[in-house]
């Protein structure tokens, strides 16, 4: 089992390049990949999101990849002279009259794009280079992987926890059920008692009458259903694959089942118990939503 919280860092060099790679985690319905890259390595995006879904099947995670070449880039200055002439001679007529303080420097040069266009060649990746960074990004997977593996185990510890204690809120709610029946029937007989006072009650109607109340707060069925989502969460959890959706999905028919127990109740020990079994449920819900 994982949580969906990691992270992950490496970085390396070659002769020509330094590269950087960063993996941040966090919780997720889906598998949300952003990647942030210079545009000129995007060719390089498919292989890094096919290594990155091979390992993390739910999560946002914030791919962070930094390449820096080695050696300057080429570069070429256009220059257009003719812009820089028309200013000089009418800096120089403004100079004259007193209306401006200096002549053109080369920093008043630079701050016009439309005079002066600076082109440095784009930076490409030889195999040797994308290597490097397959290569980083395996090793930053690795520590995230790791992280989110020993998050998964505390996760998985605690669901084990919880999950045992719901089910001795469910044995306590089928020991509870038992009684039902007596209990309904006495509560109907004092009942009636009480409204008839001295009229003799006919012990089979009282009987019959009970039966009906003791059916229609039968919570056996209920009480099966919600063992079963018990054991088979239990075998999730301690199985090896992505548990997160199915545990997700488990836990919301474990809170249906308690609602419907908690609707047909009709006894005091049996609400509360089904109410220690909400939060408990409650809990494991909370906690379902940091795993993978």
């Amino acid at each position: 089992m994982r949580s969906m919280t990691g992270y992950g860092q490496s970085s390396g060099t070659n002769e020509r390049h330094r590269v950087a790679v960063t993996l941040r985690s966090v919780n997720s319905r889906y598998l949300d990949l952003s990647m942030k890259l210079r545009e000129e390595y995007r060719a390089l995006e498919p292989a890094v999101r096919g290594a990155i879904e091979e390992e993390i099947t739910r999560g946002r995670v914030d791919a962070t990849l930094e390449v820096r070449p080695l050696q300057p880039l080429a570069a070429e200055v256009e220059i257009q002279s003719a812009v820089v002439l028309a200013l000089h001679r009418a800096c120089h007529e403004m100079a004259e009259k007193g209306l401006i303080a200096s002549e053109l420097s080369v920093g008043d040069l630079l701050a016009m794009p439309e005079v002066v266009e600076v082109r440095v060649e784009p930076d490409t990746l030889d195999a040797k280079d994308e290597r490097l960074l397959l290569e980083q990004l395996g090793l930053a997977l690795a520590q995230l992987v790791r992280g989110r593996e020993t998050e998964g185990l505390q996760l998985r510890s605690i669901l084990t926890e919880r999950l045992g204690e719901l089910g001795d809120v469910a044995r306590r709610l089928r020991e509870l059920a038992q009684g039902v029946r007596s209990r309904q029937q006495e509560r109907l007989a004092a009942r009636l008692a009480v409204l008839l006072e001295d009229v003799a009650i006919d012990e089979g109607r009282l009987a019959q009458e009970a039966a009906i109340l003791v059916d229609k707060a039968d919570v056996t069925e209920e009480l099966d259903r919600l063992e079963a989502h018990l054991e088979h969460f239990l075998e999730v959890v301690e199985g090896p694959d992505a548990a997160g959706k199915r545990l997700d999905f488990l836990s919301q028919e474990i809170q249906r089942e308690l609602n419907t127990l908690g609707s047909k109740a009709r006894d005091t020990e049996l609400t509360r118990a089904v109410l220690d079994g909400k939060v408990l449920c409650e809990q494991i819900r909370e906690q379902v939503q940091n795993v993978e």
